[in-house]
């Protein structure tokens, strides 16, 4: 019958991180197959072998990609993991994906099957999401996402990604992701966001209350690692971008940047004295 469920990893210089992911993964228990999409960005720091070893070890579950640097594509001169995080959606299989980052993990052993349980039952919905714990860079939990337990739609979703910190929770229908939306994650300043949109543009979203994953906060992290210049023009040109692709939704999208603009001039007024004044300076003359 075919896996039912791709969880896509992708890692890069996660060698003190990348088991606890995958064991995470592994120890799910399902009452239907699925497989891991595993993408190994060549990283120096021994993640490579840990991945081979993990790939040698569960070959019937594990099916592992080996990138070069010289593919990695770069966004506002920075080198992002976009090239494999885009290759690895192209290999899934399943009816749906799940994503879990080689720095992140889960932590409920039903995570997947009350996920799929959901989205199986409920077919009017294309996206399902949970509450996640934060940890630092030694573990510690220092903060627990937690949204309410709610449907969301895509007006919503494009006021802010509220999923942010949650994207190792999340599984969606790959099913409705088309050649063409994935193509456009190449140019495109975000790449999850922009799928949660494509599904939510098809479909409603549920926000589950259970704690199903961690995200783990630490100064390599693909958006905790960026400088706060980076942030706010990364966000600039998400709702720029997002103007192309949903032309649907401008008004939303307009909305959502105009306030977004408004909530950081307001902070610039009262952080003058801030290390951050001469970024919102630079930026929001």
């Amino acid at each position: 019958m075919g896996n039912l469920v791709s969880v896509v990893v992708i890692t890069y210089q996660h060698a003190n991180y990348i088991k606890q992911c995958l064991e995470s993964i592994l120890m799910q228990q399902t009452d239907f197959d699925f497989e891991i999409i595993l993408g190994e960005d060549e990283s120096s720091d021994g993640t490579r072998d840990i991945c081979i070893e993990y790939a040698n070890k569960y070959p019937e579950k594990i099916r592992l990609f080996l990138r070069s640097r010289k593919d990695v594509l770069y966004i506002n001169g920075n080198p992002t993991g976009r090239f494999n995080f885009i290759e690895c959606i192209k290999e899934a299989k399943g009816k749906y994906i799940s994503f879990c980052e080689g720095d992140d993990y889960w932590v409920d052993p039903l995570k997947l099957q009350k996920q799929i349980d959901f989205l199986e039952a409920n077919p009017d919905y294309t996206i399902v999401a949970s509450n996640t714990n934060v940890v630092n860079i030694e573990g510690d939990i220092t903060k627990v996402i937690n949204n309410p337990t709610a449907t969301f739609s895509i007006e919503d979703m494009i006021k802010t990604n509220f999923l942010g910190h949650a994207t190792n929770t999340v599984v969606f229908k790959r099913t409705l992701l088309s050649s063409e939306a994935i193509q456009s994650m190449m140019g495109s300043p975000v790449g999850d966001w922009l799928i949660w949109l494509i599904m939510l543009e098809k479909g409603k979203g549920y926000y589950m209350a259970d704690i199903l994953g961690t995200y783990r906060m630490h100064g390599n992290g693909a958006w905790s690692g960026k400088s706060a210049d980076d942030k706010i023009k990364t966000m600039l040109q998400i709702y720029d971008f997002m103007l192309t692709v949903f032309p649907n939704y401008s008004l939303n999208i307009q909305e959502a940047k105009a306030n977004y603009i408004l909530a950081f001039q307001s902070k610039k007024k009262k952080a003058k004295k801030s290390v951050f004044y001469k970024i919102y300076k630079k930026i929001f003359k």
